[in-house]
């Protein structure tokens, strides 16, 4: 689409350059106006479009940190309902699907090895389990 813009524009700068050529001595200012007019709008269009991606690049930033904080993704909304710890909802990594912090406790308690370098089971473990001085 830009694309199409872009050449159409061209088009019209060319046959507004036409119509200065004949009679160099008398500059008409009408089509000098508007030749700066049809190049205004090209700047317009370029810069409509780098925002464009400016912005997709600073959504697509965004997305990834909130994956990685295990906030939301692509495919998940954010659970705001559950006050219980329990009930919270985390992305394991090796799970495709979201588990609650109580299923987390569980799997990483019987599988060590596999959760040994997880944040997100430190994190869980942190919040749900007393202290360790504390335990019995």
């Amino acid at each position: 689409m830009i694309n199409e813009m872009l050449k159409e524009s061209n088009q019209m700068m060319k046959l507004l350059l036409k119509a200065l050529v004949p009679d160099a001595t008398k500059p008409d200012l009408g089509v000098i106006d508007r030749a700066i007019a049809v190049q205004l709008n090209q700047i317009k269009i370029i810069n409509a479009a780098i925002s464009g991606y400016a912005i997709q690049a600073k959504n697509r930033r965004a997305i990834i940190g909130l994956e990685n904080q295990n906030i939301m993704d692509d495919s998940t909304a954010i659970d705001i309902l559950p006050f219980d710890p329990d009930q919270e909802k985390v992305k394991c990594p090796l799970y495709d699907h979201l588990i609650t912090r109580s299923e987390c406790l569980d799997y990483s308690g019987s599988n060590a090895d596999d959760c040994k370098s997880c944040y997100i089971g430190r994190a869980t473990k942190k919040k749900m389990l007393p202290p360790v001085g504390d335990r019995n």
